[in-house]
């Protein structure tokens, strides 16, 4: 009975610790995604008011990057979905969350970086 135990603890932190690593990673990528596109916003903002980046060309930085804003904040609120539940299937909706933001942050830095190369970084930073 005592192994059955033992055996079922250390299922269980197994489990535990996977959870907590995942939420872990998921708070950092997701605090990237924002802080990136914080950033990214106030390079845009200081571009244009040096006149580098044009009325049109803002209100189309601004389509891309509203694309990325949904998608991030999608993937928060998938990440509070899970958190309140912790079920398989709001896990599963978390990653692929997650992963649509990181998916779409090269789209809005190509644009931004064709106007000015090397504004934005090409894709977001990887958690790991």
């Amino acid at each position: 009975m005592k192994r059955k135990v033992g055996l079922l603890a250390i299922v269980l932190l197994a489990g535990l610790i996977s959870c907590a690593s995942f939420t872990q990673t998921t708070y950092k990528s997701l605090f990237i995604a924002g802080t990136t596109y914080d950033a990214a916003m106030k390079s845009v903002a200081s571009l244009q008011r040096q006149g580098v980046i044009s009325d049109v060309q803002r209100a189309e930085i601004n389509k891309y990057a509203n694309h990325y804003y949904v998608s991030y904040q999608v993937a928060v609120d998938a990440f509070v979905l899970y958190k309140k539940t912790e079920t398989a299937a709001t896990r599963t909706k978390v990653i692929a969350a997650v992963a649509e933001v990181f998916a779409r942050w090269p789209t809005f830095a190509e644009y931004v970086n064709r106007i000015r190369a090397g504004t934005l970084p090409n894709k977001l930073e990887e958690v790991k």
